[in-house]
């Protein structure tokens, strides 16, 4: 039997863009393991991501021109190449990437909001009236086109229905989504950690991996600390992405807030370093004002680390299920609550919800458990076709 072909197409797989560029890479290979040939195609440099899965293509044509991602190389190579493909995975809004599958790629593609739909983009007014300009004549448009809108949990399929842009002629599918379990040597890890923080080593520390954007609510987390330092309670925290301006304006929030002697700050942090951070942990927060799936998050439950985070993320009734973490408001106050009651869990509790959070992430985000959604419904497509 012939096997589909899939190309994914997405602006960059640099880690340092979040989770969907990390999360992407274990779909795939959980795709090939059920007869699916992916290949991805992006316009990174070549060699920013280094590709170390054999199973999986990864197609570099160089960078594009200005910021919305039009890349004429990509549009010669889509031209040469698409015929090659039984059908595309543009991930992403907002982009060029959407408008030129609605040309090149029709009635062949499948589009990947990564949380680009969220309310909380409402919030900043001319972005708003910009986005729904674009909406309106564009992208609307783009999507309607698209064989679905893909989407990763019923929780974000119901905030679409309140979202700042109508999107009730579009198709949508909850196709669920996840990671694949880490593999690593606990010795090595560790030591990769301690080598990197020696300050952290034998400290009981929360962890927060992504980028810095008001989005992740991490002002809002910081205030909970200074709250609970008037309480005489002192959590250290290992705050850990990319350098931006918002970082920058972090930092100089927990100087104010006389809380930077329990932050431990660090540049984006990558493969077993990563999962020794998160293994040496007690667990991982994330004061989240939206948040589509919390890739981090389901990497700390795969580590069997319980999570703190807000009903604003879209998985977070997934924890309350399982008992593997405490969820807030997206406040201040509210989130000082959970560290507070977290930082009090005695032994035997932290062992039920580390217990708990390996359970959750098995039954719900691992993807050799919960791939068979995704390819059920690409294979049916294709035999559609």
């Amino acid at each position: 039997m012939k096997k589909i072909k899939i190309l994914r197409i997405i602006h960059t797989l640099d880690p340092n863009f979040g989770g969907p560029q990390n999360a992407i890479i274990d779909n795939s290979l959980a795709l090939t393991k059920k007869g699916f040939i992916v290949n991805i195609l992006t316009s990174d440099r070549k060699n920013i991501y280094k590709n170390n899965h054999k199973l999986i293509k990864i197609f570099n044509v160089g960078p594009s021109f200005l910021k919305y991602g039009f890349n004429i190389k990509l549009i010669f190579w889509l031209v040469r190449n698409k015929k090659k493909y039984d059908m595309f995975i543009i991930h992403g809004l907002w982009t060029f990437y959407t408008l030129i599958a609605r040309f090149l790629l029709k009635n062949k593609y499948f589009v990947f909001a990564h949380g680009q739909l969220d309310p909380f983009f409402s919030i900043n007014f001319l972005k708003k009236i910009k986005k729904k300009f674009y909406w309106y004549l564009i992208e609307n448009k783009n999507l309607i086109k698209s064989n679905s809108l893909l989407l990763t949990s019923e929780n974000e399929k119901k905030l679409l229905s309140n979202t700042y842009v109508n999107t009730s002629k579009i198709r949508k599918k909850n196709v669920s989504y996840g990671i694949l379990r880490p593999k690593f040597n606990i010795t090595n890890v560790k030591k990769l950690f301690y080598k990197k923080f020696p300050n952290l080593k034998n400290k009981y520390f929360l962890i927060f991996l992504g980028r810095f954007h008001e989005k992740k609510g991490c002002d809002k987390l910081l205030k909970a600390l200074r709250i609970l330092k008037k309480q005489n309670i002192k959590i250290r925290l290992l705050l850990a992405g990319p350098d931006n301006d918002y970082k920058s304006k972090l930092k100089q929030l927990s100087k104010k807030l006389d809380i930077d002697d329990q932050i431990y700050w660090s540049n984006a942090i990558k493969d077993e370093t990563k999962w020794g951070a998160l293994y040496l942990s007690q667990g991982m927060v994330l004061c989240s004002n939206g948040e589509n799936f919390g890739v981090s998050l389901v990497e700390s439950l795969s580590m069997g680390k319980p999570v703190l985070t807000t009903n604003k993320v879209n998985i977070y009734d997934k924890i309350k299920k399982y008992k593997c973490g405490l969820i807030s408001k997206n406040n201040s106050l509210s989130f000082s609550g959970i560290l507070n009651q977290y930082f009090k869990f005695n032994k035997k509790t932290l062992e039920r919800y580390s217990e708990n959070s390996i359970k959750c992430f098995n039954k719900e985000f691992n993807l050799e458990n919960n791939i068979n959604i995704f390819s059920d419904y690409l294979k049916k497509f294709a035999n559609k076709v």
